[in-house]
């Protein structure tokens, strides 16, 4: 489903949620080789992602016992079934 396909209004970024504008970076991560990557964009940008289907990924790391982490430990990701 395209992110602006429920949306009545022009795909640019300044009518997108996921758009920030103090960083001027789309809020959709990119992962490329392992690292996690935002596209700086300009508010009148038309949407990069406009005629994709996007699917959402869930990271997070954890420590040897289980506990959720603020970067040190293993990398967990959850993908959806078709992914």
């Amino acid at each position: 489903m395209s992110l602006f396909s429920w949306l009545k209004k022009k795909p640019i970024c300044k009518n997108c949620g996921l758009y920030d504008p103090k960083s001027g970076l789309c809020g959709v991560v990119i992962l490329h080789e392992g690292e996690r990557t935002k596209l700086p964009v300009e508010p009148d940008d038309e949407c990069f992602y406009k005629d994709i289907d996007i699917q959402q990924l869930r990271m997070w790391c954890e420590d040897k016992d289980g506990n959720k982490t603020n970067g040190d430990g293993t990398v967990k990701i959850e993908t959806p079934e078709d992914f």
